[in-house]
């Protein structure tokens, strides 16, 4: 019997998945998410792959959640291959070195990716 095969998007999308809820669960992740968003009702932040796209609302009461497909418009737009998101993603890339190769591309407000890498590193930092 072969072994199951889990497609890098499935892996990108568990990523976020697990991070969202990570924020959802801790009032020092809601406060950071509410200091990102300030005066705005929420942010929508996108990600493409050649096999999916899906968007994350930021709310402003600091939670978070994932949602399949594309939004109207989102503040930024990443588009890359599901393993180059995966990789940026998880720490292991930098954003600089994946645009200067031009295997990122953002849309739309790129300054978005400076709070939404702060987070990700205090989530992957945080033990369990």
């Amino acid at each position: 019997m072969k072994p199951k095969v889990v497609p890098m998007t499935s892996q990108l999308k568990q990523i976020f998945e697990s991070a969202i809820k990570k924020v959802n669960e801790t009032t020092e992740h809601q406060e950071f998410v509410r200091e990102w968003i300030g005066p705005y009702q929420g942010k929508v932040l996108q990600l493409e792959t050649e096999e999916e796209t899906f968007h994350i609302v930021l709310q402003r009461e600091g939670t978070m959640e994932i949602r399949p497909g594309s939004y109207p418009s989102p503040e930024v737009i990443y588009k890359a291959s599901s393993n180059t998101l995966l990789s940026l993603f998880t720490g292991q890339a930098s954003f600089r070195d994946l645009m200067k190769k031009w295997e990122l591309v953002i849309i739309g407000a790129g300054h978005e990716s400076v709070p939404l890498g702060q987070l990700m590193l205090r989530i992957l930092q945080q033990p369990g």
